[in-house]
């Protein structure tokens, strides 16, 4: 690939990307992020340091599920 294509290619990516998210489709239902945001605690007793969805989890260890860590 050509530095010109692929500068015509990350630009139809960049529209594509400008352009608004579409309504939902009639019955889309969106899902609770909980399931996705559990996570075990990482840290050293503060806040916890999980990283999710760019946003650090910062929230007490007794927050959170301990699990046994195994070397």
């Amino acid at each position: 690939m050509t530095s010109d294509e692929l500068h015509t290619r990350i630009t139809q990516l960049e529209a594509q990307l400008a352009r608004p998210t579409p309504p939902p489709i009639g019955g889309q239902v969106s899902i609770p992020l909980e399931p996705i945001r559990h996570h075990a605690y990482t840290g050293d007793g503060g806040p916890c340091t999980t990283s999710l969805f760019g946003e650090r989890c910062a929230e007490p260890v007794d927050h959170h599920e301990i699990h046994d860590q195994h070397p």
